[in-house]
């Protein structure tokens, strides 16, 4: 029995005054201990929830912004001249793995013709193979594409062996030739050790110190990402884990795979500061009615101190021997207590700025690495030839890369911020202006123009890529500018080529049926009449016989120079085949005129040919069809003067003829 109760028939004023009053602290102590602990136990699991969620959000958001960053950077290598609109295959597989070398994450990029079968790719790989059947060719017919991760099938022989399987996430993205056509399909494996380092670097070395674990699964629910018992299965239930998710959305043009990020943590270790509280809270609880005992067995007593100096009165007729109070011990107690309390208040200030700081230097880490991502994306865009800028909704320039100092002499620097008007002048933004507030609508927009900056002529061609954000608004426009003046030329010059002869340099037979209709236009709009010519050399094959071809074609390019110098410049002079020439006579009046023509024709001819061989005899006989109206076909022209030709030939050689219209 305790010390304060005393044997006796009937409990004292006191003992009821102490029982009511330890029953009443003991019910409040044990009623303020169960809110505080339904409090903490709910604030706990909040917290512990909270932490989980804000680092299961950052990796979501690395995986998007990363998967976006990819996505663009496979149609920028898609767009690269040197990719899309080469015809040398080597070439291109030289560019594959210049890019290569710079996206390192990029394990084998490869670029296929119309029917799938690779024709430039990295290192050579899968060269020559037919990939028609890959769900990233299949899929990338159209627009761009993105594959879900899985593992390799056809590189699994010729990459290096590593610990793990190999895995890749499949980009690809249509390649069209000048005429828009399809023309191949731009393949990328990423590797998928990228987003398994984002997760080391983010999220593993920070909750694995609070025995958390962090795992990708895909929109079924398969592991993608995680520890090697778990990849490849379905995530099981687990009793007593704390559980959040984070699904991915997608970033910019990037729509997203429906990536889940998911965060577990056991219970016992997300609550082991709670359990370690609620026994420190029941132990105070506990401690505290044992020190409340005592004091409140004084104050009954001081209490009931005039009841029992009046019972000691009535028992013995003597006073009560006085109480000590005990106070003073119990604020000692109580001011223990709450030192102890302060520094637990200062270990935990402590700890949390031990950790505030961590996060500072992983902020500071993490912004480094950006800055030097945006670095490598600055240096490989300066040293791209061609225009690279960020044009925003107000038509001022958020970005431009190096070559705009080349092109337009200015500091790319000094260009940000300055609208596209102020930047190109005037003259040559007019014609650009509707096409960019079409690009800022929302459309893609490609076009080829000639401008002259600096005085320097070039023929450009531009592609205007809409910055669509999540909610479908613009924010801004895209711009590739590639010069190519050097391709225009070259195709000029293949035109002038397929239209000259070679021999002689005169125009040739698809030049001079073009010629011909124009004339014949011509001479319906003016009323005038033209003349064709048909020539060819008397006994051409008796030279070809007894001199040799050679001897031959020195004949025919002096015939063509001896034509030329017998009309006039807007005449047209031009070989047929073999020793078969033509000759258009337009501006006419009457038939004496291209009569008058033939016979100069004839004159210049039989000067002579001075070859290795000697001094050679050449005669030419001609057929001539004059006609008045243009209304004429250009067929039936020139078939009206190789009949005259014939009757020439008929009649001696070394003359002409006039044929009946």
């Amino acid at each position: 029995m305790p010390f304060f109760l005393r044997r006796a028939s009937r409990p004292t004023l006191a003992t009821w005054l102490f029982l009511g009053a330890m029953g009443a602290t003991v019910a409040a102590v044990l009623t303020c201990t169960l809110l505080i602990d339904s409090f903490v136990r709910d604030e706990a699991r909040q917290q512990a929830t909270r932490y989980l969620q804000a680092h299961a959000d950052a990796l979501r958001d690395a995986l998007d912004r990363g998967m976006a960053q990819h996505y663009e950077e496979v149609s920028v290598i898609a767009q690269l001249d040197q990719v899309a609109r080469s015809g040398d295959m080597p070439a291109v597989r030289r560019t594959l793995e210049q890019v290569h070398a710079s996206f390192p994450q990029f394990t084998w990029i490869g670029l296929t013709d119309a029917r799938g079968v690779v024709v430039a790719s990295v290192d050579g790989l899968l060269q020559g193979v037919n990939v028609a059947s890959r769900p990233w060719f299949t899929g990338a017919q159209r627009a761009a594409f993105v594959g879900d991760v899985h593992s390799a099938v056809l590189l699994e022989k010729l990459l290096p062996k590593q610990s793990e399987p190999w895995r890749f996430v499949d980009i690809a993205t249509p390649v069209h030739n000048a005429k828009g056509e399809l023309a191949g399909v731009l393949g990328v494996h990423l590797s998928w050790t990228w987003a398994a380092q984002i997760k080391l670097e983010l999220v593993d070395q920070v909750v694995e110190q609070q025995h958390a674990q962090a795992l990708v699964l895909s929109a079924d629910g398969t592991v993608l990402l995680g520890s090697a018992d778990l990849r490849g299965k379905k995530l099981p239930d687990g009793a007593g884990v704390l559980v959040v998710e984070s699904k991915t959305r997608g970033s910019g043009r990037y729509p997203g795979l429906g990536w889940n990020v998911v965060l577990r943590q056991p219970e016992a270790v997300a609550m082991a500061q709670f359990r370690a509280l609620q026994q420190r809270t029941l132990q105070a609880a506990g401690v505290l009615c044992l020190l409340l005992a005592p004091l409140l067995w004084l104050l009954a007593r001081r209490l009931a101190a005039p009841m029992r100096e009046l019972t000691a009165r009535l028992d013995t007729g003597g006073l009560a021997a006085a109480i000590n109070s005990p106070l003073y011990r119990e604020a000692e107690l109580l001011g223990d207590a709450l030192a102890r309390h302060e520094q637990r208040q200062a270990e935990d200030a402590a700890h949390l700025r031990e950790l505030n700081a961590t996060l500072e230097a992983r902020v500071i880490q993490r912004t480094a690495a950006l800055a030097g991502s945006e670095q490598r994306l600055r240096t490989i865009t300066d040293n791209l030839p061609v225009l690279i800028s960020y044009i925003d909704r107000n038509g001022r320039y958020g970005f431009c890369n190096g070559t705009y100092k080349t092109w337009l002499g200015v500091e790319p620097q000094a260009i940000v911020g300055r609208t596209v008007e102020e930047t190109l002048g005037p003259e040559i933004y007019a014609p650009r202006k509707p096409l960019l507030a079409r690009a800022l609508a929302g459309e893609r927009i490609e076009f080829e123009m000639l401008s002259t900056p600096l005085g320097v002529k070039r023929h450009t061609h531009t592609t205007y890529l809409p910055d669509v954000l999540a909610d479908g608004s613009v924010a801004g426009v895209y711009a590739l500018v590639i010069d190519v003046s050097a391709m225009k030329a070259a195709e000029e010059q293949l035109m002038q080529m397929a239209r000259t002869d070679s021999l002689t340099g005169l125009p040739n037979r698809l030049c001079f049926d073009e010629r011909l209709v124009d004339a014949l236009a011509r001479s319906r709009r003016s009323g005038k009449p033209l003349a064709l010519l048909f020539l060819d050399v008397d006994k051409f094959k008796l030279i070809n016989d007894t001199l040799g071809h050679a001897a031959g074609d020195e004949v025919l390019r002096v015939f063509g120079q001896r034509l030329l110098g017998s009309v006039r410049e807007t005449d047209t002079v031009a070989r047929l085949a073999g020793d078969e020439f033509v000759v258009i006579l337009e501006e006419l009046h009457t038939p004496a005129e291209p009569q008058f023509i033939a016979r100069k024709i004839i004159a210049a001819v039989n000067r002579g040919f001075e070859l290795q061989e000697g001094l050679w005899d050449v005669s030419t006989s001609i057929g001539i069809a004059f006609h008045t109206d243009g209304n004429m076909q250009p067929a039936a022209l020139l078939a009206a003067a190789d009949r005259a030709l014939y009757e020439a030939k008929a009649g001696g050689r070394n003359t002409y003829r006039l044929a009946a219209m």
